[in-house]
């Protein structure tokens, strides 16, 4: 029998550090650090992660055949480093200046990743130092079902690439080309971000909820589309007296100049937004969408694929990827689970397993759900040691139904915890779609955050075509992707109808999650609706929770009525 080979994937020092676990080309665990140490968007080396990792596997991490980090330092090869190469203030410089004298005698070339080997007696296995986008590309392209496809990835910046173009084929990817900083469509829309009054590099969803307010945005419009170039090439051009994210050394991302085209307004934070705020987001979502188009265009007279698998943090834009078909030539696409920095753990272990050491695929769904589980026992012990009182109930599925129809919010906690940004059913805060009041509730009782940010409804696969504006067979089982609600249910579904009439709407599979599938099925049975109101299981400001104990604490700390964790129930009463 041949040995498996493990690969561990990491993402270490950017936004939201993670550990991801490949056996043989196959992803089978991972899990953002946040969750086990409870700091929001955390950079910390990933410790616990990999620790669960390798003990979900039962697995030492010397068994690993490589570790793989998610960034490449040796991307900084690109000219002579003096300050470091030049004259060594460490013997540890050595990692970085010898390369560097030898590439100056014998010339420069791009490396997609550098590897570092240790003697034997170390116990440490091979450790890769990826280019940052090849780990996205990795993500969209070996986590999709998609035999062949296109692939754009696109955010702030990775080592000093933020755009690249590709093409997926079996289990490589080719590069085609690649944009630089400070041509940046991701720092662009951080640019506006902060520009907003909000957290760049954090809260973008805001900005792009404020997009779909009614505001006369044709003004802004003109004035954005006079800072940025188009190029034939498929590339951008952000005129630099208006942007300067790329200057690390200064306060932020824009300049007088850019303040100047807004009427010398600046967003500040904690303000109650109005028209103002309405109009710029609106007109900023209008022109990131139209840098987009741009690139996809370019990208499918590439490759002439009609399937297109997309990364990076500008694809968390939900908005835009719903309108994304009837943009651009293509007729499908993919966005998985995890598109930002924190999934690029699974990425470049998924790069390496394939593309380097040519692991065969399976060409299948991949669940999100590949963290941490805790039995029934687990959660007893845990209801016990804090003397909470509880219930065991028989049939979970038509107890959550009911207390769903009675107008309860209902927090779950079953099976694995998912990876990604979203929860999907199994870390998830539940409500009734029909009662109008229900979003405020949530967002002044548990979410505590902007009135005007929308949830998302979660609705059987087969039946998302009779309530919103989509075909026959269409397919979001990520939350990746925002369309119109239909006409006639509009007022029927208020609590996840957001002021466009959209919603960011899951797409639930009997197969790919039964237990949530069963809830809504009962929920249907009950009130002839076969969606819920869907939205992660934290308080805002904390990661989602991971263990019984945080499920327990974000329950009391909140205004969630309901907490079923496994077969139990815990409730509190007016």
């Amino acid at each position: 029998m041949t040995p498996d080979k493990w690969i561990l994937g990491l993402s270490h020092g950017e936004v939201n550090s993670s550990a991801a676990l490949i056996r043989n080309g196959r992803l089978v665990a991972g899990c953002p650090e946040e969750r086990f140490n409870r700091e929001k968007l955390t950079r910390a080396f990933p410790r616990k992660s990999v620790e669960f990792c390798l003990a979900k596997a039962g697995i030492a991490l010397d068994e690993c055949k490589a570790v793989v980090q998610a960034w490449n330092p040796g991307a900084g090869w690109q000219k002579f480093n003096p300050l470091i190469s030049g004259q060594r203030s460490r013997r540890e410089d050595y990692f970085y200046s010898v390369p560097d004298n030898l590439m100056e005698m014998t010339g420069r070339g791009d490396s997609d990743w550098v590897r570092m080997d240790f003697a034997d007696g170390n116990r440490l296995p091979q450790i890769y130092y990826l280019q940052h986008h090849r780990a996205h590309a990795a993500n969209a392209f070996f986590l999709s079902p998609l035999e062949e496809a296109a692939i754009l990835t696109c955010d702030w910046r990775g080592e000093f690439e933020c755009t690249t173009w590709s093409h997926g084929r079996g289990n490589d990817i080719k590069l085609l080309q690649v944009q630089h900083i400070p041509n940046s469509l991701g720092m662009y829309y951080a640019t506006f971000t902060e520009f907003l009054g909000y957290r760049p590099d954090s809260d973008e969803w805001k900005v792009m909820a404020l997009s779909a307010f009614d505001a006369d945005s044709r003004k802004f419009e003109d004035a954005i589309r006079s800072t940025i170039r188009l190029n034939d090439d498929g590339t951008i051009e952000l005129d630099q007296s208006f942007y300067k994210g790329a200057l690390l050394d200064q306060p932020k991302l824009y300049t007088s100049k850019f303040v100047e085209l807004f009427g010398g307004r600046v967003g500040r934070p904690g303000e109650e937004v109005g028209e103002w705020h309405y109009a710029v987001g609106r007109a900023m979502q209008s022109v990131a969408e139209d840098v987009a188009v741009h690139f996809l265009k370019h990208l499918y007279e590439r490759t002439r694929c009609p399937a297109v698998a997309l990364s990076g943090g500008f694809f968390m834009n939900s908005v835009f990827n719903g309108k994304l078909v009837d943009k651009t030539p293509f007729r499908e696409m993919y966005v998985s689970y995890a598109p930002s920095d924190v999934g690029n753990s699974i990425g470049a272990g998924l790069y390496i397993a394939h593309c380097v050491h040519g692991a065969a695929r399976e060409f299948a769904y991949n669940p999100s759900e590949i963290g941490p589980a805790f039995s029934d026992a687990e959660i007893t012990t845990a209801l016990r040691r804090r003397g909470i009182r509880h219930r065991r109930v028989e049939n979970v599925h038509q107890t959550i139904a009911s207390q769903l129809e009675n107008g309860r919010i209902v927090s779950l906690f079953q099976g694995p915890m998912e990876f990604g940004e979203r929860a999907l059913g199994n870390r998830s805060i539940l409500a009734d779609p029909r009662r109008k009041d229900a979003k405020d509730r949530i967002n002044a009782s548990v979410k505590y955050r902007e009135s005007y940010r929308p949830f998302a409804p979660a609705v059987l696969f087969e039946k998302a075509p009779q309530y919103f504006d989509v075909p026959q067979g269409f397919e979001s089982p990520y939350m990746e992707k925002v369309v119109s609600v239909r006409g006639q249910y509009r007022d029927a579904l208020p609590a996840i109808t957001h002021v466009d009439g959209s919603g960011r709407v899951q797409t639930v599979k009997a197969d790919h999650n039964p237990f949530f599938y069963s809830v809504i099925k009962a929920f249907e049975e009950k009130t002839g609706y076969p969606i819920v109101l869907n939205t992660s299981f934290n308080i805002n400001g904390e990661p989602i929770v991971l263990s019984p104990d945080d499920a327990l604490t974000t329950f009391f700390n909140s205004g969630i009525e309901s907490l079923v964790l496994g077969s139990f129930i815990v409730e509190k009463h007016a």
